[in-house]
């Protein structure tokens, strides 16, 4: 499973731009790519996607993509573990 590759195809339908021309290690809040409805709209579609629940509080550490990818790797680890 490329959950980073999986995570762009999800991201792909809510940013405005090539999913190709976003930094994942860069904040995408600061640079614009997203606002905080739109993140809340994708954090739903990546919760269907992955079949799990990701808690409020969680959601403060998701700056970049790289962090989400990151968070859903320890997630999906423990979860098949």
């Amino acid at each position: 499973m490329d959950i980073k590759k999986e995570l762009l195809d999800i991201l792909q339908d809510y940013v405005e731009m090539p999913v190709e021309e976003i930094d994942t290690a860069g904040s995408f809040r600061e640079e614009g790519a997203i606002d905080s409805f739109v993140f809340i709209e994708m954090v739903s579609a990546i919760e269907e996607h992955f079949g799990i629940s990701i808690p409020n509080a969680d959601l403060i550490g998701f700056r970049s993509i790289d962090d989400i990818v990151a968070y859903l790797s320890g997630r999906l680890e423990v979860a098949t573990a």
